[in-house]
């Protein structure tokens, strides 16, 4: 059997991302190959030369036969399903947490003067949610927080895609505890689709 390689893109506190790292490299005790792949959001180099190079990432592990899925988390998932739509018959599975998704107009400007790269990701991603079809959205699964008051739960919803809720966490801990104790479950989805 084929490597499962499982490509997260960390949202706007890529700062962070090291702890991210860290986690996602631990999912080679679930039996993936789990990369960090900040973008990252702030910045003025231009989205689409970052999103480029999300695609060459995945086409260097298909291209080598290996299976691959992607995760995102909050402005990640913008970015991994995007790159879902342009590479839809080569991701096995997706996984988005905590995800920003709908109503790109509710963002703040102040967020998107800090982080332009992800006013782009999400404006772009609206006109591609249409393309999603009944198959596409049957790889997918949603997780998210009730008590989320960074990314409300209707900012996350794509319609008739699994959705799990999180433990009563908040915006950053809900991310960490997918990513963490509740890696488990998120590899088990994957590996299904695999």
């Amino acid at each position: 059997m084929s490597q499962h390689h499982v490509i997260y893109i960390p949202g706007i506190q890529d700062d962070a991302y090291r702890v991210q790292s860290l986690a996602t490299w631990l999912w080679r005790l679930y039996g993936v190959r789990g990369h960090c792949h900040p973008m990252p959001w702030a910045g003025e180099e231009a989205y689409e030369s970052k999103f480029q190079r999300l695609l060459e990432r995945i086409d260097k592990y298909i291209a080598k036969g290996y299976r691959v899925s992607l995760v995102g988390a909050s402005a990640g998932a913008s970015a991994v399903l995007n790159a879902y739509v342009e590479r839809s018959n080569d991701i096995t599975g997706l996984v988005y947490i905590c995800a920003k998704i709908n109503a790109p107009e509710t963002v703040s400007s102040k967020t998107y003067a800090a982080n332009p790269a992800f006013k782009t990701a999400l404006y772009a991603l609206q006109p591609n949610l249409p393309k999603l079809s009944a198959a596409d959205k049957a790889k997918m699964l949603s997780l998210y927080s009730p008590d989320d008051r960074t990314v409300p739960y209707e900012a996350t919803v794509i319609p008739t895609v699994a959705e799990k809720r999180l433990p009563a966490l908040r915006h950053g801990y809900a991310i960490m505890y997918s990513l963490t104790l509740g890696a488990s479950s998120l590899i088990r989805f994957l590996k299904r689709q695999a």
